[in-house]
């Protein structure tokens, strides 16, 4: 009895496998996943709407010099062909893999994008014909251009532009498009704008559909005003210290004032490595040069009352106590026209 009932136990391991199997077998040799080759034909009719939005899953670096930025998205393109339905073709593609070459698909580009590594892509249809492209980009690098006449208060837009030359009408995905709140990115504030639908025209008789992703990125000034701002308004007033100087000690004045221009001499020549390289002037530039004109004038005006100190020196004196006053209230004016007008 004993070996009956292990024979059939033994039996019955061998039968389900093979039943199992040949079930799947059958389902798909049932599906039929193959599609015609007209439905890779554009579509006709009216330019059909292309709902596209962006996942911002992560932005690690926005570089001034090479004005670039760097994140991890995701993009999600939907549009419905009727053409694939179940009512046209009679059968459902609802459970089937499809390949983006063997149907009608819009060709989109991200006109800025300067690399990145493209994983993940995956098309699904339902039995209405509706379409849902996902791809994914892995530390995609886009390009755009940063306005720095603001610098170190600047707030940036950073784009992710879509183009395409065929007839298509875009419109954005509002509830796939989003940003994660915890973000890799040091030094910025990142917050998401609302999408810009337009188009640009390219030749004379022709333009293309156009759709901007933005984001809005606001510096943290924190790392500016300690390591730049501050230093410099340091040697400013180190500068104005020789006022305080008998102008009959031409010594110590002019030893302080050369050491103040030297000072700042360094100090620019450090700014050069962690400065934007731009053409036209930003606030800090306006400010640190017109500090460099108060500081030789400090220097020019120490030179002059020790010069008048031998022959006048009650005069000498006046001026460099009217020079004190002078002085604070010219570099206040630089500080108000540098940072607030």
């Amino acid at each position: 009895m004993m070996r009956f009932f292990n024979l059939f136990i033994l039996v019955l391991l061998l039968v389900m496998p093979v039943s199992g199997f040949t079930q799947e077998a059958v389902q798909a040799e049932e599906a039929d996943c193959s599609i015609p080759k007209e439905l890779r034909d554009p579509l006709k009719g009216p330019p059909p709407e292309i709902k596209t939005g962006v996942f911002f899953v992560d932005v690690q670096t926005i570089s001034d010099k090479k004005q670039t930025f760097s994140c991890n998205a995701i993009f999600e393109f939907s549009w419905k062909d009727p053409r694939i339905s179940e009512q046209s073709l009679g059968r459902s593609l609802e459970n089937c893999t499809i390949a983006l070459d063997e149907i009608w698909y819009p060709d989109i580009i991200a006109v800025n994008l300067v690399k990145g590594d493209v994983y993940g892509e995956k098309a699904t249809v339902d039995k209405h014909g509706n379409i849902v492209f996902t791809k994914r980009l892995r530390n995609a690098e886009f390009f755009f251009d940063l306005a720095f006449q603001e610098f170190p208060f600047d707030t940036q837009v950073l784009h992710i532009i879509f183009g395409t030359g065929d007839e298509i009408a875009f419109a954005v995905d509002s509830e796939f498009t989003g940003i994660r709140k915890n973000l890799s990115v040091d030094g910025w504030d990142i917050t998401l704008k609302e999408a810009v639908l337009s188009s640009e025209q390219i030749e004379s008789h022709e333009s293309i559909a156009r759709l901007d992703f933005q984001l809005l990125a606001k510096r943290h000034t924190g790392y500016y005003l300690w390591k730049v701002i501050f230093p410099l308004c340091l040697i400013v007033l180190m500068a104005w210290s020789v006022f305080w100087i008998d102008p009959t000690q031409i010594g110590p004045q002019l030893g302080l004032s050369t050491a103040t221009v030297f000072t700042l001499i360094a100090f620019r020549f450090t700014l050069g490595f962690f400065m934007p390289h731009i053409s036209y002037f930003s606030r800090i530039d306006t400010f640190v040069l017109l500090c460099t004109f108060l500081v030789f004038m400090a220097l020019g005006l120490a030179i002059t009352t020790s010069k008048i100190a031998a022959k006048n020196k009650d005069l000498a004196v006046k001026i460099e106590r009217t020079a004190r006053v002078v002085y604070l209230v010219i570099f206040a004016f630089i500080l108000v026209y540098s940072f607030v007008l």
